[in-house]
């Protein structure tokens, strides 16, 4: 794991400068503390940089940007190639002869024999650049399922590209922020690719790779969609479902353990991350080092739920203890580490903080047990919005009232019930507008209010709606699989394995997901969705650790991390201040908080706000 950047020069331009790059480098120190390099071309038109966290192959030989014999092919390279080990075998078969035991120098051989069809061979995570000096053309790509990201710049004689969007900013001219991230931002509380926060900056969406050849910069291309996976199931009993289930996991986990440093997991006392501790202790040799943040107020607290599990499983289990006061002064620190504006991620950066304290570089994360295995009480209320949708519609009348509760989003007297009915009537017309329903922040219309008029068309551009119908097309999926793909490519992609990813980072410290893997994605669609999502509680994903997940575990109310962000923004132990840009309009920005002060939304509301003002003052 690690951090990457680099400056191609494509048109007319001054050659690439290496304190560029390095100051690229050291704006991403924290993705890699153990070592940095620097690489140019010999006609200074391509420049890449490094910074390194070492977990597999330790040594010099490690060391990036990696360049083979010949001295034709160069890369920086940052993630993990799970199967790196079998592809080498294959490469080596082939006669190429390798330098070093890492993961990257696999990519430099394969690239060289498979091409751009190295991608559908990769298990893991990655998102790296390589250089063709024979043909003087770099390729970029992000892993199929988008735990690593990446960002561009283009000036139209340049490109710029780094693993954080604050790195790139430290060399580009143009800053300017745009309308449509923060339009996207204030629907969803993240922003999904290709926008970011900045109109210069872009992000390379998942599973995307793109050519920089001279005088020319090619679009991105879409080389998987995990859509595909979907929708064609084998016929299969209960007993043959959950060996179904394991075999992946245990498969997916195996992988993931790889390393040349101690793998431990996160452990909240939760069903996704205790199943995968039970997984990995079944295929360790010694004691998994779990970690669990300790919190003093007892609501919150999970601590004695995680020891039940690391009691189960052996575990070398680690409580960091910490207060409710401690964690409210990480909060604006926690923010900043984002990189990009999310109402998400917090939890991760705290966890990821007392991870580190034991000693650890590499560790589990739960992310995605919800989305595959119906988790989240979505799978409940998106088919009941869209049947209440369809029973309304089918009155007298019904359709043309629908269309007038849809225009009169963000203009109703605001209250929490309120702005949930017309939301939920104005676009459960489909699963991608009951979604949003569900899931969104700000209505369309209520951004419109937040923005200044010249700026308003911005949410015309990113309408929450009909981007999912355009990005995931629903309606082409099986009606019992949308929901799963709909959490998969939104929530998941666009918010937790990118805040993950920024907020792990910060501290150093790689998160692995196993349950977020093209393979197990493959495997576990071929089993019908009704036994797959089967409950309570994740009923597949707990019975695939053995002895299975404790009953106490999975028999409770889901509860995810929390802190009581509410009562710090009502009590002024968080700084309620609103963002100030010209974009914004004050009237509308200030009605949100005067609305939450009369407690007529939520709080997520104006927390939203909270962090889009550390990111525009």
């Amino acid at each position: 794991m690690c951090g990457i950047d680099g400056i191609i020069v494509y048109g007319d331009g001054p050659p690439v400068s290496r304190d560029a790059l390095v100051a690229m480098g050291d704006a991403q120190r924290h993705r890699g503390p153990d070592d940095e390099g620097q690489w140019i071309s010999p006609d200074g038109a391509t420049g890449l940089g490094h910074r390194r966290l070492s977990i597999v192959d330790l040594s010099p030989s490690g060391h990036q940007p990696m360049s083979t014999r010949d001295g034709r092919y160069h890369i920086v390279f940052n993630g993990e190639i799970y199967n790196y080990q079998a592809l080498r075998r294959e490469l080596e078969e082939a006669g190429y002869v390798f330098e070093s035991t890492s993961d990257t120098e696999t990519l430099l051989h394969g690239y060289h024999e498979w091409g751009v069809a190295l991608l559908d061979r990769l298990r893991g995570m990655f998102a790296f650049a390589l250089y063709d000096a024979e043909t003087r053309e770099t390729f970029l790509a992000r892993d199929s399922l988008g735990i690593k990201p990446l960002y561009y710049a283009d000036d139209g004689s340049r490109l710029v590209f780094a693993s954080e969007v604050q790195a790139i900013r430290k060399v580009i001219d143009d800053d300017e922020i745009d309308p449509e991230g923060v339009a996207s931002f204030l629907c969803w509380g993240s922003i999904a690719p290709p926008r970011t926060l900045h109109r210069a900056i872009r992000a390379l969406p998942p599973a995307a790779s793109m050519r920089i050849r001279p005088g020319c910069v090619e679009a991105p291309e879409i080389y998987y969609r995990l859509e595909d996976e979907f929708g064609s199931t084998d016929k299969m009993d209960e007993d043959e479902a959950a060996e179904a289930v394991r075999t992946a996991l245990v498969d997916s986990v195996r992988h993931h353990m790889i390393a040349d440093v101690p793998v431990g997991s996160f452990l909240s006392g939760g069903v996704d991350s205790s199943a995968l501790v039970g997984l990995m202790a079944e295929i360790h040799d010694g004691p998994i080092r779990t970690i669990t943040l300790s919190m003093d107020d007892a609501a919150l607290d999970e601590a004695e739920l995680a020891s039940q599990a690391a009691n189960l499983y052996a575990t070398d289990h680690h409580v960091i203890p910490t207060t409710i006061e401690a964690s409210r002064e990480r909060i604006i620190p926690a923010i900043r580490s984002l990189d990009q504006p999310s109402i998400d991620g917090i939890n991760t950066y705290l966890v990821s903080e007392a991870t580190v304290k034991t000693g650890l570089k590499v560790a589990v994360s739960g992310v995605g047990g919800d989305e595959l295995f119906g988790g989240y009480g979505t799978f409940q209320s998106i088919p009941q919005i869209e049947g209440l949708h369809r029973r309304m519609g089918a009155l007298p009348g019904g359709r043309q009232a629908l269309r007038l509760v849809a225009n009169l989003a963000g203009r109703v007297p605001r209250s929490t019930l309120q702005a949930r009915s017309v939301r939920v009537l104005g676009y459960g017309a489909d699963t991608a507008g009951a979604y949003f329903a569900n899931r969104g922040l700000f209505a369309p219309e209520e951004v419109r209010r937040m923005l200044k008029p010249e700026f308003a068309d911005a949410v015309l551009a990113c309408d929450p709606q009909r981007e999912l119908n355009e990005r995931v097309r629903p309606s082409e999926l099986p009606e019992n699989e949308r929901i799963s793909l709909l959490e998969l490519r939104q929530y998941m992609q666009c918010q937790l394995l990118r805040d993950t990813d920024a907020t792990a980072m910060r501290h150093s410290l790689e998160v692995r997901v196993p349950l977020v893997d093209r393979q197990l994605f493959r495997a576990a669609a071929r089993v019908p969705a009704a036994l797959r999502h089967k409950g309570p509680a994740k009923f597949q994903l707990r019975n695939s650790a053995r002895p299975p997940v404790p009953d106490a575990l999975w028999a409770r109310k889901k509860q995810g991390f929390t802190l009581p962000f509410e009562r710090w923004l009502r009590s002024g132990g968080v700084d309620m201040g609103l963002p100030e840009h010209p974009l914004l309009d004050p009237a509308g920005v200030a009605a949100v908080r005067s609305d939450f002060e009369a407690r007529r939304i939520n709080w997520t509301r104006v927390w939203a706000l909270v962090v889009l003002r550390e990111y525009l003052n």
